[in-house]
């Protein structure tokens, strides 16, 4: 990058930062917070009992707005896993002092953490972990955190924790931040991770810009490399090695098809900085209705949305059942002779969607494909059973059957499917019961639909 883009470059990561970083009035109320915080839970623990606050906020790598806190407690190594989640659980429950209208969620991870509302508004998750002084004493997954954090914060410079907070922000805006499973992004720890391990948010779009796979980072010593051994041990063409432990990729959960966003918006961004990557296209929630309306027009497509009841489980519990669920439906719709140009999936605290669009047509009889007369002999059993069909059609060696349509439209398919007369329900999903909705988007759920339908369309 040339100088005149690099003082570009620049000029926008300070004028994205003054609206991103909390302000000097946020940042007092959250370190308020988290004192009032440990000190009421000191008074619950023994002394043995070390409290330690990690997370982003303990690194200073938050952004406005986002002051969740998260709250250790480390338990003695010699504890068993059992005694130390049934112990952590206790004191985090008589945190919560339910007659001050305060109450606690048990979540899950490896084991169970409390997630504590309080009166003051905030959040925290106290979580039970094992004090660890390498992670060749690692008990749970969790323990490694306390030291992701020490890590941190020995390492990073403050204008390294800066550039930490817009690689967030410029990753949500496209759709590519956190781990979990629907999402296959980056962490926060692995932003962290590739601040260090490029020095800087330019050099790190430098860097993404030219990125050839497979690589394996090592932030820890700034170094890269590429070795066959350590690709086939983590089954990845990312790999990020763990500073505090060699024998994790903290980039496991970054698909592909995230790191290859993030190459191609580096790429953009390298080569004209403009301070429109980092907000997108004019997002607007009082337009989004507007957009879907005239996109569903335009697009000359049958869209169908539907809005199903979900469990109250994390989104890595019910996200595979229902992106699974998406993927039957769709193969079910093929195999009736209905095509699916876009098949989306998100969730809100309740609900879980499915958007499929699939090109507007009627159908009065259809191809059944059946054997390859070469690869078998048995092709009269297949006709026998396909015997009221209306022929039979060779393709070079297959043979198929020619059938009437059990549906004419697509739209036959998502009505009988919402009634539960086509797919079991998979684990918890279940399409019986949705709403079903035909090329519209109702305005509630219009800005959730616009943000999926915009990644999957346009960078």
């Amino acid at each position: 990058m040339d100088k005149a883009k690099e003082e570009k470059a620049k000029h926008i990561f300070k004028r994205v930062l003054l609206e991103i970083k909390p302000s000097k009035e946020e940042a007092q109320a959250t370190i308020a917070n988290v004192n009032m915080l440990t000190a009421r839970l000191k008074k619950i623990v023994p002394k043995s009992v070390e409290i330690m606050v990690v997370g982003s906020i303990a690194r200073n790598t938050n952004l406005k707005g986002d002051a969740d806190i998260d709250i250790f407690m480390l338990f003695d190594k010699s504890y068993k896993k059992e005694r130390l989640s049934s112990i952590g659980m206790e004191y985090g429950k008589r945190l919560v002092d339910k007659e001050d209208g305060e109450r606690y969620e048990i979540k899950y991870a490896e084991h169970p953490y409390i997630r504590a509302y309080l009166k003051t508004g905030l959040r925290a998750d106290i979580v039970p972990a094992s004090k660890i002084e390498s992670t060749e004493n690692l008990a749970t997954a969790v323990d490694r955190t306390p030291l992701h954090t020490e890590f941190i914060n020995s390492s990073m410079s403050e204008r390294q924790r800066d550039d930490v907070r817009l690689l967030k922000f410029f990753l949500k805006t496209h759709g590519i931040y956190g781990a979990e499973i629907r999402i296959g992004g980056f962490s926060g720890y692995l932003c962290e991770l590739l601040i260090l391990q490029f020095g800087s948010l330019l050099k790190l779009f430098e860097g993404m810009a030219k990125l050839r796979l497979p690589v394996i980072l090592e932030p820890k010593n700034r170094k890269a490399a590429v070795d066959d051994g350590i690709i086939k041990k983590f089954g990845k063409r990312f790999v990020v090695i763990d500073p505090v432990d060699p024998n994790r990729n903290v980039a496991a959960a970054v698909s592909e098809e995230s790191l290859a966003k993030l190459a191609l918006i580096a790429r953009e961004f390298d080569a004209k900085p403009d301070v429109s990557l980092f907000y997108g296209e004019g997002f607007s929630s009082t337009k989004t209705s507007q957009f879907l309306e005239k996109f569903i027009k335009e697009s000359g497509l049958d869209f169908f949305l539907m809005a199903l009841e979900i469990p109250d489980k994390t989104s890595d519990v019910v996200w595979p059942q229902l992106r699974k669920m998406s993927l039957l439906v769709v193969d079910y719709m093929k195999r009736q002779g209905f095509d699916a140009y876009l098949n989306l999936q998100w969730m809100d605290e309740k609900r879980g969607f499915v958007l499929i669009a699939a090109p507007k047509l009627k159908l009065t009889t259809r191809l059944m494909k059946g054997p390859d007369v070469f690869k078998t002999t048995d092709t009269a059993s297949f006709m026998k059973r396909h015997g009221e069909s209306l022929g039979f059609v060779l393709n070079e060696s297959v043979l198929y059957t020619l059938e009437k349509s059990k549906y004419s439209e697509a739209v036959d398919v998502m009505k009988e499917l919402v009634k539960g007369k086509i797919i079991k329900k998979h684990k918890d999903i279940n399409f019986n019961g949705a709403e079903l909705f035909l090329n519209e988007i109702p305005k509630k759920y219009s800005e959730a639909a616009y943000l999926e339908i915009r990644k999957a369309t346009s960078l």
